[in-house]
């Protein structure tokens, strides 16, 4: 269970908007009740495209070993082909 760091009211402006003092996120899943409450669970997204490093170094390695002919044998998919 986590410790209270900061407790303070805040007042709905007049876009229905709440202010949030000093965040730590910039996203936030919202979870309203039907008894008022509202609980908000900090997200932190990712870049859907990015390609990780970890990713690009295995690709640099894998390149490096096909240019030394270092591969394994051919596959042969002909059992595959739809006639």
């Amino acid at each position: 269970m986590s410790s209270l760091l900061k407790e303070y009211d805040s007042k709905v402006d007049s876009k229905h908007r709440i202010t949030i003092r000093s965040k730590k996120y910039q996203y936030y899943h919202i979870a309203e009740y039907a008894d008022g409450r509202i609980v908000m669970e900090p997200r932190v997204l990712t870049e859907p495209f990015r390609v990780s490093e970890n990713t690009l170094k295995m690709m640099d390695i894998s390149v490096k070993n096909l240019k030394n002919g270092k591969v394994s044998k051919g596959l042969n998919s002909s059992k595959f082909k739809n006639e």
